[in-house]
């Protein structure tokens, strides 16, 4: 019953967000001053990428905030919706990362802009917009303004480390030898610091938190956001590409590197080894070579 509970109140938040972004006048609400500087067109294919997805970060944000100050609170959408922003600026440059042509069943902006290096350059902007007015967006949070001063400070920390993450997880990629333990740090600077603590924290920082409740939703977002990215990347082998909106193939191509991928070169024999590398981290293999991975 509790469960029920829990995911019929994040049914009903993802709706309200939504609806929020779906709105004609979300991107004002992302950049208030978008039209005097001419982004409109890039502003609505933002807003189109930013439609669907899980809205568990922005659940979190609201989360977060409850389990300090008790109650809820309408003024914690704005914040809760930054996240739902910066999710779609830092997808945009991870797609061009992993030359990925769809997300969320719909063309990558790279690709929707045209695919070439004209493309993808307007992509990046577009990327770099969202991830800026994540952060300007909780700068206009109505709060008092020692709480938004110290959400401010926390929502760039928690996107430096992201950032970090990443670059972790390209320098992973370029590597013959290393350890579940490497695997693991990136996954808490790139996925669980962004999906699970940070969230949660922030929404916390506004209600008031002090260091005690922060480092709790450290140490179990910490857990969350580990499982978390666990099971993507078991997904990102094993999914079907027309329920999870994005191929299955990429992964395999760029040579991710998972906790998957350390189990099995810890215990695949010399054969298997062998023909792994082959098809492991080349972007020529395709449907046949990812039922052998």
């Amino acid at each position: 019953m509790k469960d029920n509970v829990f995911f019929e109140d994040l049914k009903a938040f993802k709706a309200e967000i939504d609806t929020a972004i779906a709105d004609k006048n979300f991107c004002s609400v992302m950049i208030p001053d978008a039209e005097q500087v001419s982004l409109p067109l890039y502003l609505e294919s933002f807003r189109k990428l930013s439609s669907g997805g899980k809205r568990i970060r922005a659940y979190l944000v609201r989360l977060g905030y409850e389990l300090c100050a008790g109650e809820s609170d309408s003024r914690i959408l704005l914040p809760a919706l930054s996240y739902e922003v910066f999710q779609t600026g830092v997808l945009i440059h991870d797609d061009i990362i992993d030359q990925s042509d769809t997300r969320r069943n719909m063309p990558t902006l790279h690709v929707a802009l045209g695919g070439d290096h004209t493309a993808v350059s307007k992509a990046i902007c577009v990327g770099d917009i969202g991830l800026y007015a994540a952060v300007d967006m909780v700068a206009r949070a109505d709060f008092a303004p020692e709480l938004v001063r110290r959400a401010v400070a926390h929502q760039i920390g928690v996107f430096q480390r992201t950032i970090t993450g990443e670059l972790m997880d390209i320098e992973l990629s370029e590597k013959t030898a290393y350890d579940e333990a490497e695997i693991l740090k990136m996954y808490t600077c790139k996925t669980a610091w962004y999906t699970m603590i940070g969230p949660m924290q922030l929404g916390a920082v506004l209600a008031g938190a002090d260091g005690t409740l922060l480092q709790q939703i450290e140490r179990t977002g910490c857990a969350m956001g580990i499982a978390f990215q666990i099971m993507d990347d078991i997904i990102g082998i094993f999914g079907d590409r027309k329920v999870i909106g994005k191929s299955n193939l990429s992964d395999m191509q760029e040579g991710k590197q998972t906790v998957l991928t350390s189990h099995f070169l810890a215990y695949a024999d010399e054969a298997q080894l062998a023909e792994f590398r082959q098809i492991y981290g080349k972007r020529g293999s395709g449907e046949a070579e990812l039922a052998r991975v």
